[in-house]
């Protein structure tokens, strides 16, 4: 992100791209100021892609540890 500072969190990053779309959406903004919104909004879906990722890896790499686990307790 690197023209805006990093969003406290993912649930703040979406709300955040909720507003911008709303406010593009609205056709009321300045060309400039609608290129600074889209430009802070692509920003924003990328951390909220990347940290869903994130998550998905975890997610995953806990559920071959808790299969590992099972597995070794069953036999």
């Amino acid at each position: 992100m690197s023209t805006t500072k990093k969003p406290e969190s993912f649930e703040a990053a979406m709300r955040r791209l909720e507003e911008i779309a709303n406010l593009l959406e609205d056709g009321e903004a300045e060309l400039a100021k609608s290129l600074e919104l889209y430009k802070e909004g692509a920003e924003l879906a990328a951390y909220c892609t990347q940290q869903l990722k994130d998550a998905r890896q975890q997610v995953n790499l806990l559920s071959k540890e808790s299969y590992s686990t099972t597995d070794k307790e069953e036999n």
